[in-house]
């Protein structure tokens, strides 16, 4: 359906969240034992869109897209194995607030993964406030556009 997540290594957790929150208006739904930080824009339905995790090397852990239901799953597995790919299943909370994902790495070599269900949260009605900075200062969304992140 699309672009559910996207899973990054950072390697100073505190200058991006900074960044995401700051400068492209992105909240903090929730941190984990392990220092992760997921993310989300104001007008973005489920729980998180952004995963931050912590490192000494920044890079890409994963991008996952958003199917319709949970039986996509299965027939995207055999499709995908079919053309010669391995996969494999990741069991329902694998993710906080995800269902099980099915994971396969591209031919170039990136993590994908695709899922079903992902916790909701109710965006709020009305658009964050910009804080001041660099970015504060561009032209605003023509009349009728929702901006977001």
């Amino acid at each position: 359906m699309r672009i559910g997540h996207a899973s990054l290594r950072v390697m100073d957790m505190d200058a991006a969240i900074r960044h995401y929150e700051n400068v492209l208006g992105l909240k903090t739904t929730m941190k984990d034992k392990a220092g992760n930080v997921y993310l989300k824009c104001w007008d973005e339905w489920d729980k998180y869109s952004l995963i931050l995790t912590p490192s000494d090397q920044a890079g890409l852990n994963h991008v996952a897209y958003k199917v319709e239901k949970d039986s996509d799953l299965d027939e995207l597995q055999k499709k995908i194995e079919a053309w010669g790919v391995k996969t494999n299943v990741l069991p329902e909370g694998t993710l906080p607030s995800t269902g099980r994902m099915l994971q396969f790495n591209l031919p170039s070599g990136h993590e994908m993964r695709l899922y079903a269900m992902k916790e909701y949260v109710a965006p709020k009605s009305v658009p964050p406030t910009p804080t001041p900075g660099p970015m504060a200062s561009r032209a605003p969304a023509p009349t009728g556009w929702t901006t977001c992140c």
